[in-house]
């Protein structure tokens, strides 16, 4: 069995946008979301259930999934607000609803390293500050449009 560590310096899991029209080709395209402090992948196949007068056990069919990638991340006033590398900030690819390409890197972005991709949009930003946590953080939502598809660098 072969776990996937990340608590090396350049094994952490990360979450690399783009605002290009087709899927992420490497690992320099658009930014990477600094500061992430966790990451889920959610992969959730729906399914439909009902019961039958005639049947005593219930019947099940799939339905679409409904695939998220959420995480918590320390702002960053560059691609929150700015952006980079002609992707505009987080703020405003929420507020403009704007279809993004993303990969979720499992342990860096090395050769051989895992990651999910997939394309749709920046959602449920909601900076946060009080006097014990004296920095913004947020958490923000990828809503998937479509299939997450599983790929290696």
């Amino acid at each position: 069995m072969a776990y996937i560590n990340v608590s090396g310096p350049n094994s952490n899991a990360i979450i690399q946008i783009s605002t290009a029209t087709t899927a992420i080709a490497s690992t320099t395209t658009g930014y990477i979301i600094p500061a992430l402090q966790d990451v889920t992948i959610n992969n959730a196949a729906g399914v439909f259930n009902w019961t039958q007068l005639d049947e005593f056990s219930q019947k099940s069919v799939p339905t679409p999934a409904n695939n998220s990638i959420t995480a918590n991340f320390v702002l960053d006033s560059t691609t929150f607000f700015n952006g980079s590398n002609g992707v505009k900030g987080l703020f405003d690819l929420q507020n403009d609803a704007e279809l993004i390409q993303f990969r979720v890197y499992f342990n860096g972005r090395i050769t051989g390293s895992k990651y999910v991709s997939g394309q749709g949009y920046v959602t449920n930003l909601a900076p946060t500050v009080n006097p014990t946590a004296p920095v913004f953080v947020s958490p923000i939502t990828i809503s998937v449009d479509g299939d997450l598809t599983a790929g290696t660098v």
